[in-house]
């Protein structure tokens, strides 16, 4: 006969309603300990310690979506034109930090090389999810420069549905020289973000060259410029069971990327709810965590 499956219902009988508590602490990053600290990184402290903790778990996040998705730190802003084979040249092309539509891109392009190739144009055909530059001499639309060495999210041109080379134009049939990207271009933003909290490592995160820990991956399904909620109704696990007695006073918060770089929220504040676990009665502090992790069994 197969044992019966292991609960939190399995916690002694002799345990008294006043030998655990549960708190619920809202952290807003409007009220971090240091207002010159940004919303991506600082701390908050808590007005009492909270002694005992059993376990900690996230029940909810208010994340803004509303960061710059194109900057010159993420370095995907830039993309080099090389042009005249007589007397190479270049035309480094810097779209300014912001949030853009495939359109909205096709016309800072555009108003960035007109002035200087006015040649040359690009356009963004929805159809296909390409972008098209057109010129009426020789040119080669270079990815590489400038760019960071990741198999993806190089800098601009990937963005354009480059792949990371170069790409030199080709003469069509109204004689006009032609470079298409040969990928969909890529503007829906972020898939998730990370929350760290101290060093608490719910999620493990692997990069092209390094591994890090967070607290919660945090799903992004709202479009840009809304208000991204995420609770526990979601499955991601958010939470940790502490092996010994642990003591809350403060905290230190981050919000990573997907490659465990502290994001620029650009002012936004975040917020999250934490449910924190206490036990009162010392005694049956290991019994108490015992029957919380064979739940899990």
């Amino acid at each position: 006969m197969q044992a019966p499956r292991a609960s939190i219902l399995n916690i002694p009988l002799e345990l008294r309603a006043n030998d655990v508590t549960r708190h619920i602490i809202n952290i807003d990053s409007r009220f971090r300990d240091d207002p010159a600290e940004p919303p991506s990184n600082f701390y908050y402290r808590l007005t009492a310690p909270v002694k005992n903790v059993l376990r900690i778990r996230l029940t909810s996040i208010e994340f803004p979506n509303n960061y710059l998705l194109f900057t010159a730190v993420r370095k995907n802003v830039t993309l080099r034109i090389l042009y005249d084979k007589t007397n190479p040249k270049s035309l480094v092309v810097t779209v300014p930090d912001g949030n853009y539509t495939a359109y909205e891109m096709q016309d800072a392009l555009n108003a960035i090389i007109a002035p200087v190739l006015p040649w040359l144009t690009v356009a963004f055909d929805c159809i296909t999810g390409t972008f098209t530059f057109t010129g009426t001499q020789y040119f080669m639309i270079d990815t590489t420069w400038g760019s960071i060495c990741r198999r993806f999210d190089y800098g601009l041109g990937y963005y354009l549905g480059f792949t990371r080379t170069g790409h030199k134009a080709y003469k069509d049939a109204s004689n006009n020289w032609i470079v298409e990207s040969n990928q969909c271009a890529y503007f829906a933003g972020d898939n998730y973000v990370f929350l760290r909290v101290n060093d608490y490592a719910c999620v493990r995160h692997r990069t092209d060259t390094e591994e890090f820990t967070a607290l919660a991956k945090v799903v992004l399904r709202e479009p840009k410029n809304n208000m991204a909620f995420d609770d526990y109704a979601s499955q991601h696990v958010k939470e940790v069971v502490f092996p010994a007695p642990t003591d809350l006073s403060r905290f230190q918060i981050q919000v990573l990327d997907a490659y465990g770089n502290v994001m620029d929220l650009c002012n936004g504040q975040i917020s999250f709810s934490m449910e924190v676990l206490e036990v009162k009665n010392v005694s049956l502090y290991n019994t108490i965590r015992d029957s919380i992790s064979l739940a899990y069994v």
